[in-house]
């Protein structure tokens, strides 16, 4: 039993992993530098241990930037989930 559970936190672990290289590729491609903008942008855990995605601290001018790119996004017609 102790092998499965390894094998599932790890596989969870390479799956947060990917969706944090996602995110950090996404926000690259509307133009942040996710090393500045994102510095604590990482795979990790919750306060609860659970997988989590880790976007940290950002600027204010940070956030202000991603909620108007978000905001504009939700204009044209882009949700989650898609429509």
């Amino acid at each position: 039993m102790e092998a499965d559970e390894s094998s599932s936190r790890t596989s969870t672990g390479s799956g947060t992993q990917r969706a944090t290289d996602r995110l950090a590729l996404a926000l690259e491609e509307i133009g942040f530098d996710v090393g500045v903008a994102f510095p604590e942008l990482q795979a990790g855990s919750d306060r609860s241990g659970r997988s989590a995605v880790c976007l940290g601290s950002v600027a204010p001018a940070v956030a202000s930037e991603l909620s108007t790119i978000l905001s504009d996004a939700a204009r044209l017609g882009v949700t989650h989930p898609p429509r």
